[in-house]
């Protein structure tokens, strides 16, 4: 019986192996597989972020601070076109090279296109919103992992419109790069579970590593998060190897990139700590008491401070890395006494993000009770999750009536347009800025001119050296008779020229902060 039915068996297999040869499969158009709803959501939450990070280079361009400029831009512009101002910090070699390199080769790339403020600026922006961006993808893909589809739509949401990260986003500040560096790192390491991949690991020490080299106020952030996060059994101790092997590495990168432009590896981080800690040049700008960070959050914020403040330690209750970050990086920033509101940009961002999962978790809550009550599951969390969305989008929109936050859209907009004007005028033999600072002024990166800059402020000055510029960028009223006709005005701010070429007269260097007279500068 059994050898009857194995040769059955055998018979059976040999005709279908004779039919599947003799038939000849009809081929089907190949189909092209429908994304998945978490892929649209991510792409869309990315896009939304990403076109709102274009409004301040777009629609709203003006100057946040003059190190956007002066500490960034002004000397990749200097390398690629050997015009720019040298502020202090690139006489004392208190700055790094590596951001105004990278943005030497953006200038480099927008040169193919066209040449001036009208090609580069644009692409400069462009890809700090496209970083920036990439922490509203980094809430979602946490809210998502954690929380479900719709935890990740709310929290994307709340990080792609809120509104200091809308502002900082674009702009190559120090703080605000090395944020959204910061962000990628942190979810590369800590995504919702533990870790293995040691190339990944790997990565995560690289971009963590960068992130606190571009602000070397992060690294207590940053060393805090690997000890902390790895501190307790052996395989967490093993991943701990790979990360650090990542840091080294760029460490090793920001070293070779000082000891190229400062003879030293690692030269920019001593001489920014011995000038500004040591020597206290910093406290030139002005000391503030402790809790200056606290008030300005409230001043900004008002009472969604405090709502932000219980979302985020909701947040925490899931995933705590971000929330325990922003307040090392507010405490450490608190103890310095030189401060700014642009400082803890990185820490309001972490902040953010945590209370964006906090809304997932109440989406979950809510959710959770509607089930209770006989809903299905789908319907509960479209229930709980259209509402809160509508919050995370229009809290943000709400804020920019903020008188505080009004103001930082249009400062100095008078003057980049008033640049831009000057940008285009042919026969530029010498510029003049009379009552605008130098240091607001936007340099040779908005201006773009290959002619001497002067900032003569009193009138007899400027009447005794006219013949030295043909241009005048003016916040005032021109002394009379000067000789100089109105091309444009932009409310206050005025550009004005006068026919002839200009004589020689040698440029002023930028201000040096007291304090220095101990420290070798290692530029002219």
């Amino acid at each position: 019986m059994v050898r009857t039915t194995l040769t059955i068996l055998r018979h059976a297999r040999r005709e279908r192996c004779q039919t599947q040869k003799r038939t000849i499969p009809i081929q089907s158009a190949p189909s092209i597989p429908a994304a998945s709803p978490a892929v649209i959501a991510g792409a869309l939450i990315y896009l939304a972020a990403f076109a709102l990070r274009l409004l301040p280079v777009f629609a709203f361009p003006a100057i946040e601070y003059p190190d956007e400029i002066f500490q960034a831009i002004e000397p990749a512009h200097r390398l690629v076109y050997g015009t720019g101002l040298v502020p202090w910090e690139f006489v004392y070699g208190t700055r790094s090279w590596a951001l105004p390199g990278f943005i030497a080769g953006l200038m480099r790339t927008a040169r193919v296109f066209d040449d001036g403020p009208g090609a580069y600026m644009p692409l400069i922006g462009t890809v700090f919103a496209a970083l920036g961006a990439a922490s509203a993808l980094c809430a979602f893909l946490w809210g998502r992992r954690l929380y479900g589809l719709w935890g990740g739509i709310v929290a994307g949401a709340l990080t792609a419109c809120w509104l200091d990260a809308v502002y900082f986003g674009p702009r190559p500040l120090s703080e605000a790069v090395a944020a959204h560096v910061l962000v990628i790192g942190l979810y590369l390491a800590a995504p919702g579970y533990a870790v293995q991949g040691r190339g990944r690991l790997a990565l995560a020490g690289f971009v963590l590593g960068v992130a606190a080299l571009l602000r070397i106020q992060l690294a207590s952030a940053v060393a805090f998060f690997a000890l902390w996060d790895w501190r307790d059994t052996a395989p967490a101790a093993r991943r701990l190897k790979p990360l650090v092997a990542g840091g080294v590495v760029a460490l090793a990168l920001f070293g070779a990139i000082d000891a190229a432009t400062w003879g030293w590896p690692g030269e920019s981080i001593y001489r920014n700590l011995l000038i500004n800690l040591w020597y206290g040049v910093s406290a030139y700008w002005g000391v503030e008491p402790w809790y200056y960070y606290f008030d300005s959050i409230v001043a900004y914020w008002g009472a969604v401070a405090a709502v932000m403040l219980v979302l985020a330690r909701t947040g925490a209750l899931r995933l705590p890395q971000p929330a325990v970050l922003a307040l090392v990086i507010l405490l450490v920033h608190s103890a310095i006494g030189h401060k700014e509101f642009r400082f803890i940009y990185p820490a309001l961002l972490l902040a953010v993000i945590s209370a964006g999962l906090g809304m997932a978790q109440v989406v979950e809550w809510i959710a959770d009770g509607l089930i209770l009550h006989g809903a299905s599951r789908r319907v509960a969390l479209r229930a709980a999750g259209v509402p809160v969305l509508v919050l995370a989008v229009l809290t943000p929109a709400a804020l920019a009536a903020v008188p505080k936050y009004q103001a930082l859209w249009t400062r100095e907009v008078d003057v980049v347009r008033a640049d831009r004007v000057v940008a285009d005028l042919p026969n530029v033999c010498g510029i003049e800025l009379y009552g605008v600072q130098w240091f607001l002024s936007g340099g040779y990166t908005l201006l773009h001119q290959n002619a001497p800059l002067y900032w003569i402020d009193d009138a007899a000055g400027f009447i005794a050296h006219r013949d030295a510029f043909n241009t005048v960028l003016s916040a005032r009223p021109l002394p009379a008779d000067a000789g100089f006709a109105t091309v444009r005005c932009f409310d206050n701010v005025c550009v004005a020229q006068r026919p002839g070429p200009c004589a020689v007269l040698p440029m002023a260097k930028p201000e040096t902060p007291p304090g220095l007279d101990k420290v070798t500068p290692l530029a002219q």
